[in-house]
């Protein structure tokens, strides 16, 4: 690799990137039709204009600042971007919940996680992370070690530890509830449906909401990847439906189920309370 190139990938910082990715991207949003419709991506999903032109806009940094980096995108799939061998790859959701932007609905969120080129599709991978609200102007970030933060102000999760005292954010978008949910959506304090996964994991990480739950199998790692970095930054836990290490999917096509919680001690009750949850 040329010399310069390696300098500049050496030096940089990521959450200034990642910064000025969300800044990009949240402009070209907020400027953008929000009902226009545009194509499918690769998972069959609709996809609105706002969600390709904040795509390019994404992009559009990243090509200007010619870092070799990898971006696998939920709109663009996967593409290298400037010169020499990529390091790092970007796992990039433009608008994550981005039917409840369209709809005029809270809760929808530009998502990045930063990875070793090599490194599998796994919360524990992530190196750098961003999840920023489309309607508030300073977005959530971490580095690995290194604390989540929203600005100058560090995240912790509430360390709540008891089911029966846990504000639960559980997704049920294309799914009736199992009797091993339906027992955790009776057992919890209370039960919220955001429609939007890295936004309600990230209520976790900044002690919002006490859990976040998904036994679906329909997660994807662009939805998730950053989020989880930041619960696993605040002192929270992430793991599968039984307990134990999250899955890592081969590609951004590949689906999980999830928890996200507060504390150890709440992340096995509601393992224990979901029992045999298959999917």
């Amino acid at each position: 690799m040329d010399r310069s190139v390696m300098d500049r990938a050496a030096s940089v910082s990521w959450t200034g990137i990642l910064g000025t990715l969300y800044q990009s991207v949240r402009k070209a949003v907020l400027d953008a039709d929000r009902e226009a419709a545009g194509t499918r991506n690769a998972k069959g999903d609709d996809v609105k204009l706002f969600d390709l032109d904040a795509n390019d806009a994404a992009l559009a940094v990243l090509q200007e600042l010619q870092l070799p980096v990898v971006v696998d995108s939920e709109e663009s799939g996967r593409q290298e971007i400037g010169s020499g061998a990529p390091r790092h790859c970007l796992v990039l959701d433009p608008v994550d919940g981005s039917d409840n932007w369209a709809r005029g609905l809270p809760l929808s969120a530009f998502s990045c996680a930063v990875l070793p080129i090599d490194a599998p599709l796994h919360p524990d991978g992530v190196e750098a992370a961003l999840v920023g609200s489309l309607e508030q102007d300073t977005p959530l970030t971490a580095i690995k070690g290194g604390g989540a933060w929203r600005g100058s102000e560090r995240l912790r999760t509430s360390g709540i530890r008891k089911v029966a005292g846990a504000m639960i954010s559980i997704e049920l978008n294309h799914h009736s509830p199992s009797p091993g949910l339906s027992r955790l959506i009776a057992a919890a304090r209370g039960v919220r449906c955001y429609g939007c996964a890295s936004r309600a994991i990230s209520l976790v990480a900044g002690g919002g909401a006490d859990a976040h739950v998904d036994v679906r199998g329909r997660l994807t790692a662009e939805s998730y990847l950053a989020a989880a970095r930041l619960v696993i930054e605040a002192g929270g836990r992430v793991v599968g439906l039984d307990g134990a290490t999250l899955a890592a999917p081969e590609s951004l096509t590949g689906r999980v189920s999830l928890i996200a919680a507060s504390s150890l001690e709440l992340c096995d009750e509601i393992v224990k309370v979901l029992g045999d949850e298959q999917h």
